[in-house]
């Protein structure tokens, strides 16, 4: 069969499910170890024996609703590809809008040290100090599979002698320097039991549940995070923390006036509330 005829089938196959030609080429290219490019300029090759049955055991993962990222073990984010499995979360564009503030709150300034709590795949932590070398940090998380994950990816993208991973709980106090930090930044845990019922099977039946759900009303972790950040963060340090898009003012709210100041709510691309964005006040 050819690299074409292998394509137009699995297309077919996969109809019913989300961009399936898209996605066909996707695993064409894994199993062959060729990009796009390749795959359509050669697109009359045949394809080996040895690929058919790597790509029909992928094939049968996909149908059974499998995240197409766990079936590569890898997902782009902020321009890099991110090794992930089921420790993991999948990284989400969403999710880059905590580098671009980030990036642009300390614009020009080197030497930020941040925290991430919750770091999974290290997507945020990596990609900090990816973009900014001077820049160094601490990447928290309470799953050591997730960890080696994160560390590989620190490797693969320069990032391991700038970013420390952490085992821990960030709910609980951590053995770190009060006042140390000029970031912190986390992707925590916020989908509530109700919300969860109703994701996506893809979501619920694979990625990690407790990356997901903090508890029965899904500000836990959040809350969490915003006493860390009170407790680790220098005076005029920076939040950010991603959230539910309705969980904008619910997350503003958990930052006391005598804590914080200029707190706002940051919007993905859709316009939905995405992120809280505040600072640490001096003199508190």
């Amino acid at each position: 069969m050819t690299r074409r005829e292998w394509k137009i089938r699995a297309t077919a196959r996969l109809a019913g499910t989300e961009s399936p030609a898209a996605v066909a080429a996707l695993l064409l290219c894994h199993a062959l170890d060729v990009d796009k490019v390749a795959l359509v300029a050669h697109s009359e090759e045949e394809v080996p024996p040895e690929a058919e049955t790597a790509l029909e055991a992928m094939l049968t993962r996909r149908l059974a609703g499998e995240p197409v990222a766990y079936i590569l073990g890898r997902r782009e984010f902020y321009g890099r590809d991110f090794q992930v499995n089921a420790a993991t979360l999948i990284p989400r564009p969403e999710t880059e809008h905590l580098v671009d503030a980030a990036l642009s709150f300390f614009q020009n300034r080197d030497g930020v040290r941040f925290l991430d709590l919750g770091t999974g795949s290290g997507c945020i932590a990596v990609t900090l100090a990816a973009e900014r070398p001077s820049w160094t940090g601490v990447a928290v998380d309470i799953s050591s599979e997730a960890l080696a994950v994160a560390r590989r990816n620190a490797e693969t993208h320069g990032a391991s002698d700038a970013v420390t991973f952490l085992l821990a709980d960030f709910t609980r106090p951590l053995p770190l320097p009060v006042g140390g930090f000029d970031l912190v930044v986390s992707n925590p845990p916020y989908v509530s039991e109700e919300e969860y019922a109703g994701l996506d099977p893809g979501v619920r039946n694979f990625e990690p549940r407790s990356a997901l759900v903090p508890g029965p009303e899904g500000l836990e972790h959040p809350r969490a995070v915003e006493a860390a950040a009170r407790a680790l963060l220098k005076e005029g340090g920076l939040l950010l923390m991603e959230h539910g898009y309705l969980q904008g003012e619910a997350c503003r709210a958990l930052c006391s006036d005598a804590y914080w100041m200029d707190m706002r709510t940051g919007r993905d691309l859709a316009g939905k509330d995405r992120f809280l964005f505040a600072v640490r006040r001096f003199g508190a």
